[in-house]
């Protein structure tokens, strides 16, 4: 081996600038949650009312627990795999989310691949999503915007055409026709999970294009991610605003504003409401999948994690309130011109993003060029986090394998993107919108919400929120505010416990739709839900088994820091941090 690639496989990457880690912090915290997600579930738990008990656990469990996973790999310079030297008995912690980080990117590839469908469905004379004159539609398809598009429809649905503009469904059976191109063009959608279908050769063509641009934004490592999240980190927003700005000038863009901002004070007492803003808060900062933590782990020793902790929440925040602007705008639109109650509006997030979004831009004048933003705004958030998610596993083999992966990121990149392709094939089977939803409803269950309360835990009680508020003072410069660590000691564990109990009270069997899943599928969900859990006890029993003496001894030994956790700092530093170390022994 000759002496460069010796070097190559010792050296560890980090980031160029600061810049570069704060917008791919933001590309990965800004997601597709935002835009589809945040709006619908702000709507559905009291508009405005909603507003409240976000932003509030925005404050105190998004800032708390950013500034908590920026520390400790910033720290090391050690990724999820090997950061949790720190303490060895809970490594699994670090390795469940990386579990968590590939099961989600899997399917998220394949949301990417529908948004490309539909980005490349733009560009026609005539968007298919208008009418109800193509191959795909039924006898119950029905279009509301046939008044403003001049496509024919079906000849004896012309009579539901009409009644659809004053809010009279035709029958119980009706599908507009943006819900048939969905299911009976895009998805091909079969009857149930046990009828899996053939193949869908379009989509599996878009995930394999997905996966290629993935690979192409990352296989020469952070230093050309980095400089590639500049622009994809921006896009959304020039975009986002073309949309807003758009959408304000359309009439019933007022009553989409009020709908969005105006609280109903009742939904408050809803325990529901208080759960769904803080699992909100959660999913977009996307804790449990090692995102940001990969990320920091590439920081300078130095770098100020604390400034960009207090900054990438607070766009995280604004971004959905944004987003929620630019989707009620459109909805309130729709309600007006459709002449409908805009609850009547409102689907839940996929839905707002593949079937009411594109049913009201096709009214618009040039539809094409609308549709081909808006889309392209969902394929730019999304690919921003499906490059993280990338280097996320790239990263875990280079932190556990240095001398095989750290020098062959272009190799490890084509293969996690090939393997990660291969593993969504079942996602692209007509029945393949079933698998989606049976993972989603079930990964984030369990899972994600006890990853997140074992790491706030074990760091402030184990490893100590003192010693962890000295270690951020050594890298920043500065002591922190002693407040944060009452917020990791308690306020974080307890307000996430909290939110885990009550999920699991109000979970319910996985459906689609009014369709109810059958009980074997049910049984796999679980199993899906679990599997992220269980590096952590399979690590759990390995570290304790490995040290002599009885079982208080053991656990002693099992959580102390390694030798290799403070490599970073000078040897004086060393000392201190040993001597701190064995007083809160």
């Amino acid at each position: 081996m000759d002496n460069t690639v010796s070097k190559a496989t010792k050296k560890r990457e980090t980031w160029k600038n600061g810049k570069e880690f704060m917008f791919s912090c933001i590309g990965v915290s800004v997601g597709l949650g935002n835009i589809w997600r945040f709006p619908y579930i702000c709507y559905k738990n009291g508009g405005g009312a909603f507003l409240i008990p976000y932003f509030l656990f925005m404050a105190i469990l998004a800032i708390p627990q950013q500034i908590l996973q920026f520390s400790y790999p910033q720290f090391s310079s050690m990724g999820p795999a090997k950061a949790w030297v720190c303490c060895p008995l809970f490594k699994g912690i670090g390795y469940a989310m990386i579990v968590m980080n590939v099961v989600v990117s899997v399917y998220y590839n394949v949301i990417i691949a529908w948004i490309l469908y539909y980005f490349g469905s733009c560009f026609t004379a005539h968007l298919p999503w208008t009418s109800c004159s193509n191959a795909w539609n039924t006898e119950n398809c029905y279009s509301r915007v046939l008044p403003y598009n001049t496509t024919t429809t079906n000849t004896s649905l012309t009579s539901h055409n009409v009644s659809s503009l004053t809010g009279i469904v035709p029958h119980s059976t009706a599908k507009t026709a943006t819900e048939e191109f969905w299911q009976y063009k895009v998805l091909e959608l079969t009857d149930n999970i046990e009828d899996m279908g053939q193949i869908r050769w379009t989509l599996l063509l878009c995930n394999v294009a997905v996966s290629t641009i993935v690979f192409f934004c990352v296989f020469r490592g952070i230093k050309m991610s980095g400089k590639i999240m500049y622009v994809a980190a921006s896009i959304p927003y020039i975009f986002l605003t073309i949309l807003l700005i758009r959408g304000l000038t359309l009439e019933g863009a007022g009553q989409g504003l009020r709908y969005y901002f105006i609280p109903r004070w009742e939904e408050l007492l809803n325990l529901s409401v208080w759960s769904d803003a803080a699992v909100q808060v959660i999913y977009s900062a996307g804790f449990a999948a090692a995102d940001l933590v990969t990320l920091s782990s590439y920081n300078d020793f130095h770098h100020n994690l604390y400034r960009d902790a207090m900054i990438i929440p607070l766009v995280d925040a604004f971004t959905s309130l944004f987003a929620g602007c630019v989707i009620f705008v459109t909805l309130g639109y729709m309600a007006t011109t459709f002449n409908v109650d805009i609850q009547d509006v409102v689907a839940d997030g996929p839905g707002i993003a593949f079937m009411i979004f594109p049913e009201a831009i096709s009214t618009l004048p040039i539809p094409q060029l609308w549709s081909a933003l808006f889309f392209f705004t969902l394929f730019t958030v999304g690919l921003d986090s499906r490059i993280v998610h990338l280097q996320v596993v790239n990263g875990a083999l280079a932190d556990v394998y240095p001398h095989v992966f750290r020098s062959k990121v272009k190799m490890t990149s084509a293969a996690v993107c090939i393997l990660t392709t291969i593993i969504g094939i079942p996602y692209v089977y007509q029945g393949g919108m079933f698998v989606v939803q049976l993972v989603d409803w079930y990964i984030a269950s369990v899972g994600s919400l006890l990853i997140i309360l074992l790491e706030s835990s074990v760091l402030a009680w184990i490893y100590g929120s003192e010693r962890l508020s000295k270690d951020i003072e050594l890298m920043v410069g500065y002591p922190i505010p002693r407040f944060w660590q009452f917020f990791w000691k308690f306020i974080t564990p307890i307000t996430t416990f909290f939110i885990w109990v009550v999920s699991l009270v109000k979970h319910r069997p996985v459906t689609y739709g009014a369709m109810s899943y059958p009980v074997w599928s049910i049984g796999v969900g679980w199993i899906i839900a679990i599997t992220p859990l269980l590096p952590l006890a399979v690590n759990m029993i390995y570290t304790l088994a490995k040290h002599p003496g009885g079982l208080m001894q053991r656990l002693r030994e099992s959580v102390k820091p390694l030798p290799n956790w403070t490599k970073n700092m000078d040897e004086d530093l060393q000392t201190r941090d040993s001597d701190r170390h064995a007083m809160l022994l």
